[in-house]
Protein backbone atom coordinates (compact mmCIF):
# COMPACT_ATOMS: atom_id res chain seq x y z
CA UNK A 1 0.00 0.00 0.00
CA UNK A 2 2.95 1.95 1.16
CA UNK A 3 4.83 1.83 -2.63
CA UNK A 4 1.31 2.05 -4.38
CA UNK A 5 0.58 5.33 -2.88
CA UNK A 6 4.81 6.90 -3.38
CA UNK A 7 4.50 5.75 -7.20
CA UNK A 8 0.54 7.24 -8.09
CA UNK A 9 0.17 9.53 -4.80
CA UNK A 10 -3.32 8.05 -4.36
CA UNK A 11 -3.87 6.77 -1.34
CA UNK A 12 -6.15 3.48 -0.84
CA UNK A 13 -7.00 0.95 1.97
CA UNK A 14 -5.91 -2.69 1.85
CA UNK A 15 -9.40 -3.92 1.39
CA UNK A 16 -10.16 -1.08 -1.51
CA UNK A 17 -7.03 -2.71 -3.40
CA UNK A 18 -7.61 -6.06 -2.76
CA UNK A 19 -11.19 -5.41 -4.10
CA UNK A 20 -9.57 -4.05 -7.20
CA UNK A 21 -7.33 -6.86 -8.07
CA UNK A 22 -10.43 -9.26 -7.35
CA UNK A 23 -12.54 -7.23 -10.24
CA UNK A 24 -9.97 -7.30 -12.31
CA UNK A 25 -8.57 -10.61 -12.27
CA UNK A 26 -12.15 -11.21 -13.05
CA UNK A 27 -12.43 -9.17 -15.75
CA UNK A 28 -9.06 -10.64 -17.38
CA UNK A 29 -9.89 -14.17 -16.92
CA UNK A 30 -13.56 -13.23 -18.96
CA UNK A 31 -11.17 -11.38 -21.25
CA UNK A 32 -8.60 -14.74 -22.08
CA UNK A 33 -12.52 -17.01 -22.53
CA UNK A 34 -13.46 -14.99 -24.40
CA UNK A 35 -10.42 -14.92 -26.84
CA UNK A 36 -9.59 -18.56 -26.21
CA UNK A 37 -7.29 -20.03 -28.72
CA UNK A 38 -8.35 -17.44 -31.54
CA UNK A 39 -5.53 -15.97 -33.62
CA UNK A 40 -5.11 -13.56 -35.73
CA UNK A 41 -7.54 -11.26 -34.27
CA UNK A 42 -6.98 -7.21 -34.76
CA UNK A 43 -7.62 -4.73 -32.14
CA UNK A 44 -9.39 -1.09 -33.22
CA UNK A 45 -7.56 1.08 -30.74
CA UNK A 46 -9.98 4.21 -32.36
CA UNK A 47 -13.01 2.41 -30.88
CA UNK A 48 -11.00 -0.02 -28.14
CA UNK A 49 -12.62 -3.22 -29.30
CA UNK A 50 -11.63 -6.68 -31.09
CA UNK A 51 -11.42 -6.30 -34.64
CA UNK A 52 -13.59 -9.23 -36.20
CA UNK A 53 -17.23 -10.32 -37.52
CA UNK A 54 -19.95 -10.49 -35.89
CA UNK A 55 -20.52 -13.83 -36.41
CA UNK A 56 -17.47 -14.32 -34.04
CA UNK A 57 -18.58 -12.29 -31.39
CA UNK A 58 -21.86 -13.97 -31.52
CA UNK A 59 -20.28 -18.04 -31.47
CA UNK A 60 -17.86 -16.51 -28.39
CA UNK A 61 -20.15 -14.98 -26.35
CA UNK A 62 -22.59 -17.45 -26.24
CA UNK A 63 -19.85 -19.24 -24.92
CA UNK A 64 -18.60 -15.94 -22.50
CA UNK A 65 -21.69 -14.41 -22.28
CA UNK A 66 -19.93 -12.29 -18.82
CA UNK A 67 -17.87 -11.11 -21.66
CA UNK A 68 -20.66 -8.66 -23.05
CA UNK A 69 -19.11 -5.88 -22.10
CA UNK A 70 -15.60 -6.27 -24.09
CA UNK A 71 -17.73 -6.43 -27.46
CA UNK A 72 -17.73 -2.23 -26.66
CA UNK A 73 -14.44 -1.57 -24.90
CA UNK A 74 -11.98 -4.19 -24.73
CA UNK A 75 -8.21 -4.37 -23.16
CA UNK A 76 -5.67 -2.59 -24.68
CA UNK A 77 -3.17 -5.23 -25.89
CA UNK A 78 -0.06 -3.53 -23.94
CA UNK A 79 -2.24 -3.52 -20.79
CA UNK A 80 -3.15 -7.08 -20.97
CA UNK A 81 0.34 -7.63 -21.03
CA UNK A 82 0.63 -6.08 -17.53
CA UNK A 83 -2.53 -8.15 -16.52
CA UNK A 84 -1.01 -11.20 -17.60
CA UNK A 85 2.25 -10.72 -15.52
CA UNK A 86 0.04 -9.73 -12.85
CA UNK A 87 -2.43 -12.97 -13.07
CA UNK A 88 -0.39 -15.62 -15.14
CA UNK A 89 1.30 -18.46 -13.08
CA UNK A 90 0.31 -18.04 -9.62
CA UNK A 91 1.77 -20.80 -7.91
CA UNK A 92 0.00 -20.90 -4.21
CA UNK A 93 -2.80 -19.36 -2.31
CA UNK A 94 -3.32 -17.62 0.98
CA UNK A 95 -0.38 -16.83 2.85
CA UNK A 96 2.12 -18.73 0.34
CA UNK A 97 0.54 -17.01 -2.48
CA UNK A 98 2.95 -15.70 -5.15
CA UNK A 99 2.91 -14.56 -8.83
CA UNK A 100 5.68 -13.11 -11.33
CA UNK A 101 4.72 -9.96 -10.24
CA UNK A 102 5.29 -10.79 -6.62
CA UNK A 103 9.33 -10.49 -7.12
CA UNK A 104 11.51 -12.58 -4.91
CA UNK A 105 9.44 -15.55 -2.87
CA UNK A 106 9.62 -15.01 0.65
CA UNK A 107 12.79 -17.34 2.83
CA UNK A 108 9.30 -18.33 5.20
CA UNK A 109 7.96 -19.59 2.34
CA UNK A 110 10.24 -22.98 1.85
CA UNK A 111 9.36 -24.25 5.29
CA UNK A 112 6.55 -26.04 5.08
CA UNK A 113 6.66 -26.78 1.60
CA UNK A 114 9.33 -29.48 2.25
CA UNK A 115 7.46 -30.60 4.48
CA UNK A 116 4.87 -32.01 1.96
CA UNK A 117 5.84 -33.19 -1.16
CA UNK A 118 3.81 -35.50 -3.74
CA UNK A 119 5.45 -38.67 -5.07
CA UNK A 120 2.80 -38.58 -7.47
CA UNK A 121 4.32 -36.65 -10.10
CA UNK A 122 3.13 -37.31 -14.00
CA UNK A 123 3.91 -35.41 -17.32
CA UNK A 124 0.81 -33.26 -17.14
CA UNK A 125 0.92 -32.22 -13.96
CA UNK A 126 4.32 -31.16 -14.14
CA UNK A 127 4.60 -29.70 -17.56
CA UNK A 128 3.75 -26.01 -15.74
CA UNK A 129 4.76 -26.27 -12.64
CA UNK A 130 7.64 -23.90 -11.04
CA UNK A 131 10.77 -24.31 -9.87
CA UNK A 132 11.00 -23.33 -6.09
CA UNK A 133 14.49 -24.74 -4.89
CA UNK A 134 16.57 -27.74 -6.22
CA UNK A 135 14.53 -30.04 -5.03
CA UNK A 136 10.81 -29.11 -4.93
CA UNK A 137 8.26 -27.91 -7.07
CA UNK A 138 4.52 -25.68 -7.18
CA UNK A 139 2.24 -26.45 -9.22
CA UNK A 140 -0.72 -24.04 -10.33
CA UNK A 141 -2.76 -25.39 -7.82
CA UNK A 142 -0.46 -24.87 -4.80
CA UNK A 143 0.55 -28.83 -4.95
CA UNK A 144 4.10 -29.37 -3.71
CA UNK A 145 6.14 -32.09 -5.37
CA UNK A 146 9.58 -33.36 -6.14
CA UNK A 147 11.16 -32.24 -9.03
CA UNK A 148 11.12 -34.83 -11.98
CA UNK A 149 14.30 -36.12 -13.07
CA UNK A 150 15.91 -34.06 -16.23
Amino acid sequence: MINFEKETGKAFSQRQLKNRWDALKKEWKAWKKLKGEDTGLGWNPIKRTVDTSDDWWESRLKVVPEAQKFRTSGIDPEFEGKLDQMFMGIVATGDKAWTPSSGTLRSDFFEDVNNEIHEDDDEENVRNDVHISNDVQIDGNGQKRKNPEI
